[in-house]
């Protein structure tokens, strides 16, 4: 399968296989070791747009870009178009490489602050709140949107056209409704029904998790572009497997290299998070890391039984065989 590079602007993301972001999971540490496994830029979580107005530290901590994962898209949220025209301005001046405009949360928090999904039923805001943020920085500006609400009020085509016409160089459909949520069939032909409707690049979300998906998505849909989310939880080399098993680079996955990346993570774990502020972040990832492993639900029942990041880090050595990776604890 032929490797065509993704181009948003002036930023140019390759392979074109992209971190989708992900709350509570694509923070700092996740997005540095995605990219060094294989994906070609990635996205911090969903970032209040509200909360950096009123200088919320750790909403400000999520905008921490290191060197290694550039290119890096900065995801805001919220209805204000003037408070989003200043969360991308700020961002930008963060170091951020694209600035992505969230209208496709169904979340009810999100959506209770009129957010998210919600400004799809609000064609007249959502041209407002895009047309503000591309006039107030220099960096490309896309929007990520579902179907619609529900079936009956599929107005995705249409709001992708304005969308288009207000200055986003580039839209990613989600191809469920709100009603769906998560469940049910990701409708990738959807993806390229707006592909034949717009010139801007279009990129695919949904159901994505191997090599087969990602042909299938791009021979279905003709998109510019995969995000890979959930695929990714516990497998941040699945970039570079992709990319190998269509033949887009000569670059092997073996369990050496694999176990690699895990320490990496839990390195950058321990040094974003220093003391106890790691140990739900190592909870969460082991769980990912150790799923199918022989008596990996017994390791995951007692990492939960322990709260200091020493043991837990001790136990991730002696069980995925990290032994002598340069593990360590602030």
């Amino acid at each position: 399968m032929e490797l065509k590079k993704l181009i948003i602007g002036s930023v140019v993301v390759s392979p074109p296989l992209i971190l989708a972001p992900m709350a509570g999971i694509t923070n700092g540490p996740f997005r540095r070791v995605c990219r060094l496994g294989g994906a070609g830029s990635s996205s911090t979580e969903m970032i209040s747009a509200k909360a950096l107005k009123h200088g919320d530290r750790r909403t400000r901590e999520m905008a921490d870009f290191a060197r290694e994962e550039h290119p890096v898209a900065a995801q805001i949220f919220g209805r204000d178009p003037e408070e989003m025209a200043l969360a991308a301005a700020f961002l930008e001046d963060r170091g951020a490489d694209i600035i992505d405009i969230n209208m496709g949360c169904p979340v009810k928090k999100v959506l209770k602050s009129g957010s998210g999904v919600q400004l799809m039923r609000e064609p007249d805001r959502a041209s407002a709140i895009v047309s503000r943020v591309v006039r107030s920085i220099s960096v490309p500006v896309t929007v990520k949107i579902r179907l619609g609400w529900t079936d009956d009020e599929s107005n995705y085509i249409r709001l992708g056209k304005i969308l288009q016409d207000e200055g986003a160089s580039a839209v990613t459909l989600h191809p469920r409704t709100r009603t769906q949520g998560f469940s049910g069939r990701a409708r990738w032909e959807c993806i390229g029904h707006l592909k034949e409707s717009l010139t801007i690049p279009v990129l695919g979300s949904g159901d994505v998790v191997d090599a087969g998906g990602v042909k299938e998505m791009f021979r279905i849909t003709g998109c510019d572009a995969v995000m890979i989310g959930r695929g990714a939880l516990g497998k941040p080399w699945i970039f570079r497997q992709i990319s190998s098993d269509l033949e887009w680079t000569g670059e092997t996955v073996d369990t050496a290299w694999c176990r690699d990346l895990m320490a990496i993570h839990i390195s950058l774990l321990l040094e974003a998070f220093p003391g106890r502020r790691s140990v739900g972040q190592l909870r969460k990832h082991l769980a990912w890391y150790t799923k199918g492993y022989p008596n990996g639900s017994s390791f995951r029942r007692e990492v939960n039984r322990i709260d200091d990041p020493g043991e837990i880090v001790k136990m991730a050595e002696a069980f995925l065989g990290l032994e002598g990776k340069s593990l360590s604890i602030q």
